[in-house]
């Protein structure tokens, strides 16, 4: 959301201008994906199915997508992050919305992704970027 192309697709979807200019104002942005810590970029996008991580090609990535959230942890303790604004549609940064497949259909199932659920469950707020 900063710029920097981490996304499934190689690209960037970054917050606008405006805004990014009050939150560094205020804040400290420290900025990490936690897919990018270990899955490459472009990726084949995923989605949950049940309670595993799936591929568009039928590969569980449920514990690489595990092994980000547990660095994107590790980083907020170790940073003392207080905050984490999350990416939304995203199965590991959606705080409101998470792209699933149910019923053999894509949807975008109001349950936050792996690594929000994970630093919320830590004690970390979580921001939608919807929200800002």
């Amino acid at each position: 959301m900063l710029g920097i192309p981490c996304r499934y697709d190689g690209k960037s979807k970054p917050l606008p201008e405006e805004i990014l200019k009050k939150l560094r104002e205020k804040y400290e942005l420290i900025p990490f994906c936690p897919e990018a810590f270990s899955l490459p970029t472009p990726r084949p996008p995923a989605r949950f199915v049940g309670d595993r991580i799936i591929d568009i090609n039928g590969v569980d990535k449920t514990e690489a997508f595990l092994k980000g959230a547990e660095e994107s942890l590790r980083i907020c303790r170790k940073n003392d992050i207080k905050v984490f604004i999350g990416k939304e549609k995203s199965p590991s940064c959606g705080i409101k919305k998470t792209s699933a497949y149910v019923n053999g259909c894509e949807c975008k199932c109001e349950a936050p992704g792996l690594t929000s659920k994970i630093l919320k469950e830590n004690g970390i707020e979580l921001v939608s970027e919807w929200d800002l």
